[in-house]
């Protein structure tokens, strides 16, 4: 057991999301709540919500500066190529195609010369059109060459579909995306000319990114990171020294859970914010427990027990506002990512079970 007291005030003022300090350094909460209606019940919400806590897609501003996602427009072909060379974390120090359409400084410059340096997309005649709608053809085109190294596909054993002809010049890309499962189609059609929504284009990303199992990580390099983590911020909480965990989540944690939202402080409960409360936390910890449940190249989730939190408050003047309680931290799943540029597993999600 380890326990803990400390006045509460400075409690709260420790748990405000990253003491308010790090504002404008990196993203809040505020900037992955989604206020497309709907958004919970869509048949693409988990993926969606999955690679927007990861940061590997974003959202858009709109009126009164709240954030959407907008699962069913067209998304359009800079905005796939930067999404995908952001997930994989690409890079290229070559010039890449000249397009007459893409001007320097724009957004999906850089991203557009990276994609076609790398032979990913070629374009029409010297245009790329950026702006245009991407179909899901040209979609799975671009995900099996980008994933071709690292995922294993077959030209010959995907799904047929009725309107894709065997002289179709996307076939054989649909025959490979298929083959690993990036790809379902509607039946037995793939609908190879219609245009892409933001959402088909997400779920066949996150099946791409959960297909890559060329390189995967020891259980070791995950847990080891999670063991750290959970320790070190035990005892920060055992010393009283709450300021510090802001810094500690900022080295382990990107994302949604950098931003304070996905981190499951076991202390973040509400109480009257008075001086003179004292609190006693008690963590155990010595039986805690890692499993993991999956695991890809670049991400995995991990589920964590054996962790309770004891919290027994007294306020002096008002006893009959004391509270004392045990809160179960079992089960719990920590979501991690490979980060492109260091090689290092950082947490961008947890999930209660």
């Amino acid at each position: 057991m380890k326990t803990i007291k400390l006045l509460l005030l400075v409690l709260f003022v420790a748990l405000l999301p990253y003491q308010m300090a790090l504002a404008g350094e990196m993203k809040t909460v505020s900037d992955y709540k989604f206020s497309d209606e709907g958004f919970n019940d869509h048949w693409a919400s988990e993926e969606m919500e999955n690679l927007l806590y990861a940061d590997v897609v974003e959202g858009s501003t709109g009126h009164g500066g709240l954030l959407y996602v907008n699962p069913d427009e067209h998304i359009t072909r800079a905005q796939f190529v930067r999404t995908i060379v952001a997930a994989l974390g690409l890079s290229s120090d070559g010039l890449g195609k000249s397009f007459l359409d893409v001007e320097k400084g724009e957004w999906y410059g850089d991203s557009i010369r990276i994609a076609s340096d790398l032979g990913l997309v070629d374009g029409d005649k010297g245009y790329f059109y950026p702006h245009a709608p991407i179909t899901r053809a040209e979609i799975t085109k671009i995900i099996v060459l980008a994933f071709e190294n690292t995922t294993v596909f077959s030209s010959d054993s995907g799904k047929t579909f009725k309107d894709v002809t065997q002289d179709n010049w996307a076939n054989r890309f649909i025959q490979m995306a298929s083959s690993a499962h990036i790809i379902n189609g509607y039946g037995d059609s793939f609908s190879p000319n219609q245009f892409a929504t933001r959402a088909e284009a997400f779920v066949m990303l996150q099946r791409a990114l959960q297909q890559e199992l060329s390189e995967l990580p020891e259980d070791a390099d995950l847990t080891n990171v999670l063991q750290n983590y959970i320790t070190r911020e035990h005892t920060l909480v055992e010393t009283n020294r709450f300021a510090e965990i802001a810094d500690l989540d900022k080295e382990y944690g990107t994302g949604f859970y950098q931003s304070g939202g996905g981190d499951p402080k076991p202390f973040d409960w509400f109480y009257p914010a008075v001086e003179e409360a004292e609190i006693t936390i008690e963590i155990n910890d010595e039986d805690m427990q890692f499993k993991v449940l999956e695991k890809a190249n670049r991400f995995a989730k991990v589920q964590v027990s054996g962790i309770s939190v004891t919290i027994d408050a007294k306020l002096p003047s008002q006893p009959e506002l004391n509270q004392n309680f045990t809160t179960q931290m079992d089960n719990g799943v920590y979501h991690l990512k490979k980060d492109s540029l260091t090689g290092k597993w950082k947490i961008y999600n947890y999930q209660d079970r």
